[in-house]
């Protein structure tokens, strides 16, 4: 038989109840194949993340907010299989591709969840004001560059002009050390970490620096950074995700009148980071 002559095709309005469920369920594995394909190869950068932000930001208008990954991806693969109901495809693979490509061009549509890179706090270049970082002081800072050094701090440019900055020392411990080289682990993804100013709702990528410093010390890394800040006191939250390790997500009540001593303990952990990942509400 000629390719392209279809067999078993049912006419329009022949379809029967156990018909429309096996398209709903390919138009679903459609949405499934495609989120899982963006999950694994985009990593920090997958549509996903942002989808599971702005739902959290809907359901707040509700009072709901800890609206973890996996009902995100539930409630999509639900719109897969609906989906079939308005574009009727009459084959499973027909519905399947339906389903594919419907998130593909989500996903494409969805702009990615990258937060910008820790800014600097520090200033001991000659000819710049020197800027004071003691618990009496408040800090101004802007910072222009910088970069992750695993052997030592970088020294940071800054300007008089900036913004009141939270002096952040945050200290992550690893009891069973560090799997791998901290900037290999970084570019596979098996170590992310946000930085989060509630009162100014702005993020910072843990581990890309336009200022800050990040540097190995024995089983921890220590990071110095500053934080924007535009009032006396703000809650500052950290997600810290590593391979071996539980996510961790906590908070600080931070003070410009105070320098940010946060020390957070890694939890040991079997379970891989892609599984614990969907059980986190990713809103920030």
């Amino acid at each position: 038989m000629p390719y392209g002559v279809k067999r078993g095709v049912k006419t329009p309005g022949n379809f029967t109840a156990g018909d429309m469920m096996g398209l709903a369920l390919s138009g679903s594995a459609g949405i499934i194949a495609a989120l899982v394909t963006d999950y694994q190869q985009s990593g920090e950068a997958s549509a996903l993340f942002t989808i599971n932000q702005w739902v959290v930001q809907l359901g707040s208008i509700l009072g709901f907010t800890d609206i973890p990954l996996w009902m995100v991806v539930v409630g999509m693969t639900m719109v897969g299989a609906g989906s079939v109901f308005y574009f009727q495809p009459i084959t499973r693979q027909g519905a399947f591709a339906q389903g594919f490509g419907l998130l593909a061009v989500l996903m494409t549509a969805v702009p990615a969840n990258l937060a910008s890179g820790l800014q600097g706090i520090n200033d001991t270049l000659p000819g710049l004001e020197t800027v004071s970082t003691t618990r009496e002081a408040s800090v101004e800072a802007k910072v222009h560059k910088a970069s992750y050094s695993p052997q030592g701090t970088v020294t940071l440019v800054q300007d008089r002009d900036g913004p009141s900055m939270y002096d952040v020392h945050l200290t992550i411990n690893f009891p069973n050390g560090i799997s791998d080289q901290v900037s290999t682990m970084i570019r596979r993804g098996e170590l992310r970490g946000r930085l989060h100013n509630e009162d100014t709702n702005q993020t910072w990528d843990l581990f890309k620096s336009t200022g800050g410093t990040v540097r190995q010390s024995g089983n921890s890394l220590v990071i110095h950074a500053g934080v924007p800040a535009r009032s006396q006191n703000a809650q500052l939250w950290v997600r810290i995700e590593a391979k071996g390790y539980a996510i961790q997500i906590q908070s600080y009540s931070a003070s410009l009148s105070d320098v940010v001593e946060w020390d957070i303990e890694m939890v040991p952990s079997s379970t891989p980071l892609f599984i614990q990942r969907l059980g986190k509400s990713y809103w920030f």
